[in-house]
């Protein structure tokens, strides 16, 4: 079982967080300021980010057609969307299905041959970043039902660390954290993952 799997078991909710600079720097502070598991959007510097952190480190696979999976070699998970799920029917990583605002419930079911977990970023992009909505829980609600794995809820939304709770009591496993809450600078940055660690930590008490 690959570090993200025993994450998405043991803990109530797991933060990931989706670096928006590919370097060891950004990595080991994200880890310093309680990141459960890394996301990189590149393989530029991955063989540095694994080694320089003891937390999984994945990556999202935009064009996952262009990878050679030894490159792969190293990191704990892969993100990739569901047309390109055969291509890793046979991979030793944990795989992440990413969804998009054209899913169904039905593409949901059966999916324990595909995947160990589901990414529901399935806000379109032509909304821009708004708050988190009773119509956004509603769609995370009925992915989790659906699909009977683990689900990532990203922060497509402006999602505040005060929302954690709610996002769990909803039944997600994850969030991502993604550079629409983490800002542009290594303050920001720090400083957000340090408020969900701490609405993480505070659930069930």
């Amino acid at each position: 079982m690959s570090k993200l799997r025993r994450l998405l078991h043991n803990n109530p909710i797991s933060l990931i967080v989706n670096l928006w600079e590919n370097n060891p720097e950004s990595a080991k502070l994200a880890e310093n300021a309680g990141a459960d598991a890394l996301m990189i959007n590149d393989l530029d510097n991955a063989e540095q980010i694994c080694k320089s952190v003891k937390i999984p480190t994945g990556i999202v696979l935009r064009d996952a057609r262009r990878i050679n999976k030894r490159a792969l070699q190293g990191l704990d998970f892969i993100n990739f969307e569901m047309e390109h799920s055969p291509q890793f029917k046979n991979v030793p990583h944990t795989r992440i299905l990413m969804l998009d605002e054209k899913f169904s419930i039905d593409s949901l079911l059966n999916l324990s041959d595909k995947a160990e977990a589901i990414d529901a970023a399935i806000v379109p992009l032509t909304q821009g970043v708004k708050d988190l909505v009773v119509g956004d829980l509603q769609n995370y609600i009925s992915i989790i039902i659906s699909a009977d794995l683990p689900v990532l809820i990203p922060t497509q939304r402006s999602i505040k660390p005060s929302e954690v709770a709610i996002i769990w009591d909803a039944g997600a496993k994850g969030i991502i954290l993604t550079k629409t809450v983490l800002g542009n600078t290594a303050r920001s940055f720090e400083k957000t993952i340090r408020e969900f660690r701490i609405a993480v930590d505070d659930l069930g008490n």
